[in-house]
């Protein structure tokens, strides 16, 4: 349940400031060799992946500021596609097209943005937080979604970042627990069978060393997570025994099994664990 308690939702703003400044910090200090690498992320470049994130910190101070004044219509001219995947690859282009368009104002328009998105957050109090505003695929969400939306989106990509260069990137442990209470939203959405589809439930027991353990059912027609789903440890299909980072890497599709098997141990058969991985693509 997303919580309205103040203290909370601005312990949540101070953790985007953190994010962000580590970001900035990071990426003002590459070179454009180093902009051009790969990232995590799939077919982005260190640079893309920087225009994603600036691109949507700007969206959301339009979003948020609207709301607050009782507009959560689409933007003029905005059709949303019946497809989702659709949707993400219109956007990677346009994200790539803004990131072309800023040339070497890129990192400082990240800055920019993230400093006027922090300053607008700082400015909401009370049933500020309960205004509805637009969002591309949600239709609306509230201000206080965005918050945590926002730390999801900047710890995830931080962390496809940072990967290019380090190996051993970790996502921010300040992060970690927004990210496992977004979880569950997370796989509902992200969860795709393809042609793969289980032909029965399987139960999967993720026990973490440093959080509650993450109980996820998969059935062919989609996923339920939560904690304490399986009461009966016999119903187990496979037990995962790791921390709260390596699951989330896994759940949200950074990692695959061979790169995380040095920091876990898995009972049951691997295959299924295989094919939780492959099932919760994204979109």
């Amino acid at each position: 349940m997303t919580s309205y308690d103040e203290a909370v939702i601005h312990q949540e703003v101070a953790v985007i400031g953190t994010l962000a400044r580590g970001l900035h910090e990071f990426l003002n200090g590459l070179s454009h060799t180093d902009l051009r690498r790969h990232s995590a992320c799939d077919a982005w470049t260190v640079r893309d992946v920087a225009g994603h994130l600036t691109n949507r910190a700007e969206r959301q101070i339009t979003s948020m500021t609207r709301g607050r004044n009782g507009d959560s219509d689409p933007p003029p001219g905005f059709s949303a596609p019946s497809d989702m995947r659709e949707m993400s690859a219109d956007n990677a282009d346009a994200d790539i097209a803004y990131s072309i368009s800023l040339g070497d104002e890129l990192i400082p328009t990240f800055e920019r943005h993230y400093r006027a998105l922090h300053a607008l957050l700082n400015g909401f109090s009370g049933d500020d937080w309960r205004s509805d505003c637009w969002h591309p695929r949600r239709g609306t969400m509230t201000a206080r979604e965005y918050v945590s939306q926002r730390i999801q989106e900047l710890a995830v990509h931080d962390w496809d970042i940072r990967s290019a260069f380090d190996p051993q990137a970790a996502l921010h442990p300040d992060a970690i627990p927004v990210l496992l209470g977004m979880s569950e939203r997370w796989l509902r959405s992200a969860y795709n069978p393809g042609d793969d589809p289980p032909a029965r439930e399987i139960r999967y027991h993720f026990a973490l060393s440093d959080a509650d353990p993450v109980d996820v059912l998969v059935q062919p027609e989609g996923v339920q997570v939560g904690v304490g789903l399986h009461p009966n440890p016999d119903d187990l299909d496979m037990v995962v025994a790791c921390n709260a980072n390596t699951y989330l890497l896994l759940a949200y599709g950074r990692i695959d099994v061979d790169t995380a098997a040095n920091s876990m141990v898995a009972i049951g058969e691997e295959r299924l664990l295989e094919r939780f991985a492959r099932w919760m693509v994204g979109f």
